[in-house]
C-alpha cells in the first residue's frame, strides 16, 4: 500500500517538508559559499578570485524573481501547480552538484568553479522559489508561523552541515569525493519529494496515475504584473528602501568575501575549522534573530536595523583597530563569531523594513525586487572586496567594512514611512500594513516565502487593504470577498459605500460562497455560517470569536442595498446561525453578537 503523504490535508507533513526541501536549498549555499572560499584560500587561490568568485556564483538569487512569473504561467496540474518545479530544480541541483568533480586544482580553475556555481545556484533557487510559491497556496494563514520556523531552520541547517562536512571533506579527500556526496544527498532528498501530492488525487509523477485537484488558473498576465509595480516601485520611499538593501548586500558580499580569507591566512583557521566556526555561530544567529519579531513590531523595523547595523559597524572598527591583539586565539574566535551571529540578525530587519512598503495585491513580486537589489549589492560587495585586498591590508580592509556600514546608516536616515493618500468621502484607498508578514532566514539569500497581505480564506490570495470613511476594511485581491473586522460594518452605513468596495460579481461570489468551512484569517477562530432571514439566498461567514465577517464578492453590496431600502436599522438583530452551520454547534447556538446598526 503507498504511502499518502499529502501537503493540503496535513500540518505536520507541511512542515517537514518544507524543512525537508528548505534543508536542500541550504547544500550548495553551505558547500559553495563557506565551505569552499576557505578552501580556495588555503590552496593557494588569490583575494582577487575568491571575491570574483563569490560576487558571480550569487547571481542567479539576484535574478530569482523572473522564474515566479514563468512557474504561474507554465504548470502541470496533474501533478499540482507548484511540484513538478520543485521536482525539477532539486534534481538539476543533483546534477549540477555532480558536475564540481572536474574541480582538481581550484585556483587554477576558478572560472569553472565559477560557470558550476552559477549553475548550481540556478537550481537552487528556483527550487526557492517553487517551494515558496507551494507554501503559499497551501499553508492556511495560522500555521504561517510555525512553518517560517521550520523552514527557516531547515535551511540554517542544511548550511552548517554542509559547511562543517564538507570543510572536513574538501580537507580530506579533496573535491570529488564531496561533490558526490553533496549531490547523493540532494538526490535522496529529491527523491523522498517524490512521495509527496499538494492535493488529494495528484500524480506523484507525470506518467503516475491521478488528475488534477484545483482548477485555478495562472495568476495574471506579465502586462498585469509590470503595471502594478510600476505604480509603487518608484516611489520616493520605495528608491530609498531600495538603496538601503544594495547597501546592506554590499557589506554582507564585502564580509563573506573578507572573512573567510583572513580566517585562513590571517587568523591561522584551517578550512574545517571556519566551516564548524560558521556551522555552529550561525545556528545561533539565525536562532536570535527569530526572537526579534515582537521586538521589530514594537519599536519599529527602521530604528532595530539602525541598532543591529551599528553593532556591525562598531565590531568591523574594533577588529581594524585592535590589531594587537590578533594573536590572541580566544579574542580572534569571538569577535568572528559575533560577525556570523549578526549576519542573520541584520537580516531580519532589513526584511522587516522592505515588507512594510509592499503592496499587498502584488507584494512577493515588489518584495523578490527588494531581495534581488540586495542580492545585486552582495554580488558587488564580494567583488569590490576583490579588487581592493591587493592594495589594501587587513586593518584597511576592515576599516572599508566599517566605512560601508556607516553608509548605510546615513541611507537609513533618510528612509521616512510612506504617508497614505488623502481619502475621498467614499472611495478606498489601498493601505500597505507592516506587520502582516513572515521571514525566512538562512545566510544572504534570506528572504520572504509568504505573502505580506491578510490571505482570502476562500481563494489564498493576497487581500488588499482598504481604507474608507476612517474604516479600514481587506478586500480579496482576486475573488473580491471582503473582511470586515467587529464594529466595522456598521460604520460603512450607507449602499453608496458598498457599491464602492464591493467591486466583485455576484457570479464570481456565488462560486467561492460555497465555500463556508474555514477558520478565521484573523484569530483562526471558527467561522459560523450566518443567513439573513428576509433574503435567505444571502449569507456570510463569522468568527465566533473575533465577531469579523467575510462577504464574498456582491453579497455585501447586495445586502446593503436591499435592506437600505426596506429597513433603516438593517441587520439590528436579523442575523443568526444557519442550519447548515458547523454539525458541532446546535442551530440556534448563541453567538457573541456584532450589534450591527446603521441607524
Amino acid at each position: 500500500m503507498a504511502v499518502s503523504l499529502v501537503l493540503s490535508d496535513s500540518a505536520r507533513i507541511r512542515y517537514v517538508t518544507g524543512a525537508v526541501m528548505y534543508f536542500a536549498q541550504g547544500i550548495p549555499q553551505g558547500l559553495l559559499a563557506i565551505a569552499l572560499p576557505a578552501w580556495m584560500a588555503s590552496q593557494g587561490a588569490t583575494a582577487a578570485d575568491v571575491g570574483s568568485y563569490l560576487a558571480v556564483i550569487v547571481l542567479p538569487w539576484a535574478f530569482k524573481l523572473l522564474s515566479g512569473p514563468l512557474m504561474d504561467r507554465y504548470q502541470l496540474p496533474s501533478m499540482g501547480r507548484r511540484k513538478p518545479w520543485v521536482l525539477a530544480a532539486q534534481l538539476g541541483l543533483t546534477v549540477s552538484l555532480l558536475g564540481l568533480m572536474l574541480i582538481e586544482n581550484p585556483a587554477e580553475q576558478v572560472g569553472l568553479l565559477m560557470v558550476l556555481g552559477v549553475l548550481i545556484n540556478t537550481f537552487a533557487a528556483t527550487q526557492d522559489v517553487a517551494v515558496d510559491g507551494m507554501c503559499i497556496d497551501l499553508t492556511p494563514v495560522r500555521e504561517q508561523g510555525r512553518l517560517n520556523a521550520f523552514m527557516s531552520f531547515g535551511k540554517a541547517a542544511g548550511w552548517s552541515a554542509t559547511a562543517a562536512v564538507s570543510g572536513v571533506l574538501l580537507a580530506t579527500f579533496g573535491m570529488k569525493v564531496t561533490a558526490i556526496a553533496a549531490a547523493s544527498l540532494a538526490g535522496l532528498l529529491a527523491l523522498a519529494f517524490v512521495l509527496v501530492t499538494e492535493r488529494p488525487g495528484e500524480r506523484r509523477l507525470p506518467w503516475s496515475r491521478g488528475k488534477a485537484a484545483t482548477g485555478q488558473p495562472p495568476e495574471g498576465s506579465f502586462g498585469t504584473v509590470f503595471k502594478a509595480l510600476n505604480q509603487v516601485l518608484w516611489s520616493r520611499a520605495s528608491l530609498v528602501v531600495m538603496v538601503i538593501m544594495f547597501v546592506d548586500g554590499l557589506v554582507t558580499g564585502y564580509g563573506q568575501a573578507l572573512m573567510p580569507f583572513a580566517a585562513v591566512n590571517l587568523f591561522g583557521y584551517t578550512t574545517p575549522e571556519w566551516s564548524q566556526l560558521v556551522a555552529m555561530m550561525g545556528l545561533v544567529g539565525a536562532a536570535i534573530a527569530l526572537t526579534l519579531g515582537p521586538l521589530v513590531d514594537r519599536f519599529g523595523a527602521k530604528r532595530m536595523l539602525i541598532l543591529t547595523v551599528s553593532l556591525v559597524a562598531i565590531h568591523a572598527f574594533l577588529i581594524a583597530q585592535t590589531q594587537q591583539l590578533w594573536e590572541d586565539s580566544t579574542y580572534v574566535r569571538v569577535m568572528l563569531s559575533l560577525w556570523i551571529i549578526l549576519i542573520p540578525v541584520v537580516m531580519v530587519c532589513v526584511i522587516a523594513l522592505a515588507m512594510a512598503l509592499c503592496s499587498s495585491s502584488i507584494s512577493a513580486t515588489q518584495f523578490a525586487i527588494y531581495m534581488s537589489v540586495a542580492n545585486l549589492g552582495h554580488s558587488a560587495g564580494s567583488k569590490v572586496y576583490g579588487m581592493l585586498a591587493e592594495r589594501a591590508s587587513y586593518v584597511e580592509s576592515y576599516t572599508f567594512l566599517g566605512a560601508f556600514v556607516v553608509l548605510m546608516i546615513i541611507t537609513l536616515l533618510f528612509h521616512r514611512a510612506p504617508s497614505l493618500e488623502a481619502e475621498s468621502e467614499d472611495q478606498p484607498i489601498r493601505r500597505s500594513t507592516g506587520s502582516r508578514y513572515t521571514v525566512g532566514l538562512g545566510g544572504s539569500e534570506a528572504g520572504l516565502f509568504l505573502s505580506g497581505a491578510m490571505r482570502c480564506p476562500k481563494c489564498r490570495a493576497d487581500m488588499d487593504a482598504l481604507l474608507v470613511n476612517g474604516v479600514e476594511i481587506d478586500r480579496c485581491s482576486q475573488c473580491q470577498g471582503l473582511w470586515f473586522d467587529a464594529g466595522e460594518v456598521e460604520r460603512l452605513r450607507d449602499a453608496g459605500v458598498a457599491d464602492a468596495i464591493d467591486l466583485g460579481e455576484a457570479d464570481q461570489g456565488r462560486k467561492t460562497n460555497v465555500i463556508d468551512r474555514y477558520d478565521c484569517p484573523r484569530c483562526s477562530g471558527e467561522m459560523i455560517r450566518m443567513v439573513d432571514p428576509d433574503q435567505r439566498h444571502i449569507w456570510f461567514e463569522q468568527c465566533s470569536v473575533c465577531t469579523g465577517s467575510f462577504f464574498d464578492a456582491g453579497e455585501f453590496r447586495d445586502l446593503a442595498t436591499w435592506r437600505q431600502k426596506t429597513s433603516p436599522t438593517w441587520l439590528r438583530g436579523s442575523l443568526r446561525p444557519s442550519a447548515n452551520s458547523w454539525p458541532s454547534l446546535p442551530l440556534c447556538a448563541p453567538v457573541r453578537p456584532a450589534e450591527w446598526s446603521f441607524a
